[in-house]
């Protein structure tokens, strides 16, 4: 036993684990799920046997993604990448609000300014039927591979623009923290979240899960999928010089309990 210990203290590459000794990356709302930042030399949540701290909670710069973060690159060709961002440089913008979390609930969303986030949604006009059928695709076929589940829809995604100073800090994509009793409600019924990057002539900007110590620069082409609940909190690092964009979606997940009596208002049928 100390042998085994002392050989997953020193590794870095965690084994295969097995499905069934995983814990599930798609949560019931409002349920607790396993605690995802635990001590590091507790052993790790992905049910490798190793510590924390050297597996999906290690800093070492160059590791693999952890468990429940799905990165695939070059998933889409150059062409694609072009034509997309120098549409998107032609194109208005306006300002990204956060939620309010004191004023919202699942039926009624309040959005406002705020220096947490600083970006833009930009007017996609005629390309926003592309962006739409590319997002819906990689949903689908990235669920049903990694996740082996099927989904009820996706939301309308957005391109998103970070100029210069551009940031989003650490946050969850369907979840809100009540400060008083530091826990967590979901107020929206996103499940999986994705990103998709356009281009990488500029500094700054990278993704960052804080509960994992992960940090990860993005590249032209590279999916990034993953739960939208609080265990997966992320942050946009600030862009330092030039524009980064980056598509985001949300999706809800087939035979998960809906909190909203409706679909969000501007959504896409999944079949």
């Amino acid at each position: 036993m100390f042998k085994k210990l002392i050989a997953n203290f020193f590794s870095h590459t965690a084994p295969e684990v097995p499905p069934e000794k995983r814990p599930a990356l798609i949560v019931e709302p409002n349920v607790s799920p396993v605690d995802i930042r635990p001590d590091p030399v507790d052993m790790c949540f992905c049910g490798s046997e190793k510590f924390f701290k050297s597996c999906c909670g290690s800093r070492e710069s160059r590791r693999p993604p952890p468990y429940g973060v799905f990165v695939i690159e070059d998933y889409l060709p150059p062409d694609t990448l072009e034509e997309l961002v120098s549409y998107a440089d032609k194109q208005k913008s306006s300002r990204l609000l956060v939620i309010d979390p004191e004023s919202s609930d699942a039926d009624h969303i309040v959005k406002s300014e705020h220096e947490q986030r600083i970006s833009e949604r930009v007017k996609m006009g005629i390309q926003q039927e592309t962006i739409n059928k590319i997002v819906k695709k990689a949903f689908i076929d990235l669920t049903k591979k990694h996740l082996q589940r099927e989904l009820d829809w996706v939301e309308t995604p957005q391109l998103l623009r970070y100029e210069t100073g551009g940031i989003y800090h650490a946050h969850a994509d369907s979840e809100n923290m009540d400060k008083n009793t530091y826990t967590w409600s979901k107020v929206m019924d996103r499940d999986l979240s994705i990103l998709i990057y356009l281009n990488d002539d500029y500094k700054g900007g990278t993704l960052y899960f804080d509960k994992f110590n992960y940090r990860l620069k993005p590249k032209p082409g590279m999916v990034v999928l993953f739960p939208s609940d609080n265990r997966f909190m992320h942050a946009a690092e600030e862009v330092t010089k030039g524009t980064r964009y980056v598509i985001v979606g949300w999706a809800a997940v087939k035979g998960v309990t809906k909190i909203s009596s409706t679909p969000p208002e501007a959504y896409l049928p999944v079949y």
